[in-house]
């Protein structure tokens, strides 16, 4: 199964750093924007401080001026002293100074920068006898400001004072301080983005983990392999938190995953084993049916071709069609009994060994035909089962009629009894060729024979173990072989033991 790799833009990892770093990005540049606009409010609110006091000192130096040379406050000594004026404003530290007559024109000053200079705000308004001022910015951290007054004495518009000042200095210093704090907050920031990343890539390397067991496990799922030992490899198991409880259900599921698989996989061979089973039982069934019918059909041919005349043919045919038909007959009653069709005997409390002795008995006229001794040793006491007479007696017979037919001439069959331990067990042991290993785990199966040609000559269709087991089980007990070939055979067959009131 091929999978399509995920790209890094599509994982968690991406789209966690996103989150992480463009809202910080946006959030220095929200900062830098924010402190900037409060760095020119405080230059701006420190220059109106300060512009209030070169009004207050520039009025006082004015006065000063007019009152040591005995002049009065007004337009016409204004105009008289600008020159001193203008002095005592330059020693004071003021740059660019234009002194002004109330209706704006120059009394002192340099009359080509005056030119520019009547045409800015700051101007015009102190023509209206108001005090202003205008900063302006400029590359390189440039900073100037324009300011102009109305001087008014005695309650007298006599003048306009305008003058310049160079703060370039402190916007740079104030820049400069605040681009080492912005430095700061982005180092700051930074490294708070770098912890949250690798914490966020902690978190998240055992969902990655995880994920590529994941794809690694339905690989091997899909190819019939089990994927529990990949996930094992993760070591996830002694976390407590959401992660190891992700981790620990998805090995449940797992688990129950690979046992649905095997359980499946087990059906299925099962299934098969069934139909390779139901599929070889019709064929034993249409074969042990055939050679009968073949044996009557052609005994019946040859003897309507001769006619009754044939007297050797007529006894010979009609022995054989007698004998292939009870073999016959035999075989579908088998057959009925394996599936049940004719059981109407209800279960009840019985003596096992009663019902051993009788069989033993009974079958001793067969095992003197074949040169056989019956032997039957253990317990006499009343060793109760619960069960269906004629279906245990059938088990018992077929047994001993096996260990009859195949035992070799002369050796002696043992029948054992005994009780024990909550069981009842018969054991029927022969000395003849044996069973091979292979054999043994199929001759409880409908038809199968280990010797095929020897089976047939002494009549058995191959049903009577199979038989034998299916009672066994619906006695709740069981029959088992063993054999060692060339030496003995030993069949046991257990019944579980029941107390007086027939209770297993």
């Amino acid at each position: 199964m091929h999978r399509k790799k995920r790209s890094f833009f599509h994982s968690i990892l991406f789209r966690s750093s996103l989150w992480i770093v463009l809202p910080g990005i946006a959030g220095m540049f929200l900062v830098a924007y924010f402190v900037g606009i409060q760095m020119r409010y405080q230059i701006e609110k420190q220059i109106t401080e300060e512009m209030q006091r070169v009004r207050d000192n520039s009025l006082l130096y004015v006065q000063q001026t007019l009152l040591l040379n005995d002049s009065r406050m007004d337009a016409v000594s204004f105009q008289l002293y600008k020159n001193e004026i203008e002095e005592q404003l330059r020693n004071a530290g003021y740059d660019g100074i234009f002194l002004c007559s109330p209706e704006g024109a120059l009394l002192a000053g340099d009359a080509r920068a005056f030119a520019l200079r009547k045409e800015q705000e700051d101007f015009a308004r102190a023509g209206e006898q108001e005090s202003a001022f205008v900063v302006r910015y400029g590359k390189g951290g440039q900073c100037e400001v324009y300011f102009s007054m109305p001087v008014n004495l005695n309650g007298q518009f006599i003048g306009i004072i305008s003058s310049f000042f160079d703060y370039g200095g402190f916007y740079r210093g104030q820049s400069d301080m605040i681009q080492r704090m912005a430095w700061i907050t982005v180092a700051v920031f930074t490294l708070i983005c770098l912890i949250i990343w690798f914490t966020v890539y902690r978190i998240l390397l055992p969902i990655r983990r995880l994920s590529q067991a994941a794809s690694e496990i339905s690989t091997h799922l899909a190819d019939g392999r089990q994927g529990s030992m990949i996930l094992s490899s993760l070591q996830l198991q002694g976390r407590r938190d959401e992660i190891g409880e992700l981790f620990s259900n998805y090995m449940e599921m797992l688990q129950v995953t690979e046992e649905q698989f095997q359980k499946i996989r087990d059906d299925k061979d099962r299934i098969l084993t069934l139909w390779s089973s139901r599929q070889e039982f019709y064929n034993n069934v249409t074969h042990e049916l055939k050679t009968p019918l073949t044996t009557i059909s052609g005994y019946a041919q040859l003897m309507e071709k001769n006619g009754p005349g044939d007297e050797a043919l007529f006894y010979t045919g009609t022995g054989h069609i007698l004998k292939e038909s009870t073999r016959l007959h035999r075989m579908v009653v088998q057959l009925l009994e394996l599936q049940d069709k004719a059981d109407t005997e209800d279960v009840r409390r019985l003596n096992l060994a009663e019902i051993v002795e009788n069989v033993t008995e009974t079958m001793k006229i067969k095992a003197n035909r074949y040169d056989n001794t019956l032997i039957l040793k253990g317990t006499k006491e009343c060793l109760p089962v619960a069960g269906k007479e004629d279906k245990i007696r059938q088990v018992l017979i077929n047994v001993i009629d096996n260990a009859i037919k195949y035992g070799e001439p002369g050796k002696p069959i043992h029948i054992q009894l005994t009780g024990q331990g909550g069981q009842v067990r018969v054991t029927v042991s022969n000395q003849g060729q044996g069973i091979r290993k292979d054999d043994l785990e199929m001759i409880f199966e409908p038809f199968y024979r280990a010797d095929k040609g020897l089976s047939r000559a002494l009549g058995s269709a191959g049903l009577g173990l199979s038989i034998a087991a299916r009672i066994m089980e619906e006695h709740q007990g069981y029959i088992k072989a063993a054999s060692i070939p060339g030496k003995e055979t030993i069949f046991t067959i257990c019944f579980p033991a029941v107390d007086q009131h027939g209770k297993v």
